[in-house]
């Protein structure tokens, strides 16, 4: 065979190979993938390491000053809620029933609570052990949408995903008596994005942005900052020398023995 023989031999071989490879399915890249999501074990080793215990910081981002957020814009029946809130609250009535008796508030109020939180990592998730109510939430980052009509959960249905080393959290369906704040309720509208990120070796952000076109004139954000504290979660069991009450139609007192 000559040189040319064999040259016209070998453009047909190359020519023939890639046909072959390009009706190939494409295999998967067992290291890569989705690695950004945490959709592997593999892949969970390279997220934001935010291993340990948080707690809620009091002095906020920058003193106390920034620890007290400028108060939402309400619509007007919302402000007219909250007025009569501040009214019933000045004539010494507790109007936070569910807490009373031992439910917990909620989103968002939840990320509030004097209590210390813990990130656990999966392939898919990350859940947020949260010490108060011992509550789990779980944040899906494995690319599934929002029920088109989630059941009211006090926590919501969260999905995320990750924008460099913040995580983006999308949360709806809530309870129907869960708070913004004290005294500001919401509506079934209520829809709340927070961005999670670290911003130094013993401190993480947590920004909260919060719409709802039925309580608030314009979306609320306000950011929270937590602590790395050297503890662990301990159970909570709020029914445990519970010294609250309620009455039969679940109005809450305070008995103190």
């Amino acid at each position: 065979m000559n040189d040319k023989v064999r040259t016209l031999a070998g453009l047909a071989l190359v020519g023939l190979s890639a046909l072959i490879l390009g009706a190939l399915p494409a295999q998967a890249d067992s290291g890569a993938g989705s690695a950004p999501q945490g959709d592997s074990w593999a892949s969970i080793a390279k997220l934001p390491d935010w291993q340990g215990i948080w707690e809620l910081d009091w002095r906020g981002g920058g003193g106390l000053a920034a620890a007290r957020p400028a108060p939402p814009k309400l619509t007007p029946a919302a402000q007219a809620k909250l007025d009569a809130y501040k009214k019933a609250q000045e004539s010494g009535k507790d109007l936070q029933p569910d807490q009373a008796n031992c439910l917990p508030p909620g989103m968002p109020e939840m990320m509030t609570q004097p209590y210390p939180i813990e990130f656990l990592y999966s392939p898919g998730k990350v859940a947020i052990a949260v010490e108060a109510y011992m509550q789990l939430r779980q944040v899906f980052t494995d690319g599934r949408p929002h029920p088109k009509d989630p059941d009211p959960l006090f926590n919501g249905h969260s999905t995320g995903h990750w924008e460099g080393d913040t995580l983006v959290v999308d949360t709806v369906g809530f309870v129907p008596w869960s708070m913004i704040s004290p005294g500001i309720g919401h509506s079934d509208q209520m829809h709340i994005v927070e961005r999670i990120h670290r911003i130094g070796p013993d401190r993480i952000e947590i920004q909260q942005t919060i719409t709802d076109p039925k309580v608030l004139e314009d979306p609320w954000t306000v950011s929270h900052y937590y602590k790395l504290v050297k503890d662990d979660l301990r159970e909570y069991e709020c029914e445990q020398n519970n010294h609250d009450s309620a009455d039969d139609e679940g109005r809450p007192g305070l008995k103190v023995n």
